[in-house]
């Protein structure tokens, strides 16, 4: 079964808030322009200068790169954004001033601050995918460090609301059908829908995997492609033998059981 993670998203689920940032010095720096989102009356025209010298700064920057070196650095590029949050660190943060540093600027950067800080929406909620990934790459310093957070929180949020749909569509075509081929398919038009930097965290071969599982269309019940008859072994045939009974779920077939990992999970915390 594919995997729908990526070793970017799976950096901030682990490590949301461990990184390499600026220099914890409490004296004001020069990072970014910031394009405070489609907020309170921010500047679009700013907002679209700013995106354009981004993106003409980090595609100068990744250029040339194969895929693993532009895994390794984008991964990086997380790694500086999820910086530790504790006193010095969000300090420097927020004494970056954006570049140009004018006023539409520096109320976007005041307001990702803000946002970091907890005390304040994301300022870049409603931007388009491409933009939010141009945002939180970009190196040339027309972001603050904290715009550049807040725009690859915006985008995690949003992956991790999609995934949460696609997951709970998955297991009823499953349990429905014993195919998973919808869900692929879901995944793929997703994945091909993701801004370059995004799709360059996935596996090479991501969308040929999927595109070859969709072709295969494989029942998961029948342990067997397209429409043929279940096969000796497989979950229909057991279950049509009274073998096992005859409720069967994606957690059994993965050899999981619900129960036990209901209790174990029950336990963490306590």
């Amino acid at each position: 079964m594919v995997s729908i993670s990526s070793a970017a998203s799976t950096l901030r689920q682990v490590n949301v808030s461990k990184a390499e940032t600026p220099d914890a010095r409490p004296q004001k720096t020069v990072a970014g322009a910031a394009v405070g989102a489609v907020a309170d009356g921010v500047s679009i025209s700013t907002l679209a200068g700013r995106l354009s010298a981004a993106a003409e700064h980090t595609s100068e920057r990744l250029k040339g790169l194969d895929h693993k070196a532009l895994q390794d650095q984008l991964i990086a590029d997380d790694r500086k954004v999820f910086y530790e949050l504790d006193t010095a660190h969000k300090t420097a943060a927020a004494a970056q001033l954006p570049q140009p540093d004018d006023k539409a600027s520096a109320k976007s950067a005041t307001a990702a601050n803000e946002f970091v800080n907890s005390k304040g929406a994301n300022p870049f909620a409603g931007l388009s995918r491409e933009q939010l990934s141009t945002i939180s790459h970009d190196e040339s310093g027309t972001f603050t460090i904290n715009e550049r957070r807040a725009a690859a929180t915006q985008a995690y949020r949003e992956e991790s609301a999609w995934r949460q749909q696609v997951v709970s569509q998955a297991m009823q075509e499953y349990n429905s059908t014993g195919k998973m081929t919808k869900f692929f398919g879901a995944v793929l038009e997703h994945f091909n829908g993701l801004p370059p930097l995004e799709q360059a965290t996935y596996p090479a071969n991501y969308a040929s995997d999927l595109q070859e599982k969709i072709k295969l269309d494989f029942n998961y019940f029948n342990h067997s492609a397209g429409d043929a008859g279940p096969t000796k072994g497989s979950i229909a045939d057991i279950t049509n033998n009274n073998k096992f009974p005859a409720k069967f779920d994606l957690f059994d077939m993965l050899g999981v059981k619900l129960k036990d990992w209901t209790s174990q999970t029950s336990q963490i915390g306590s």
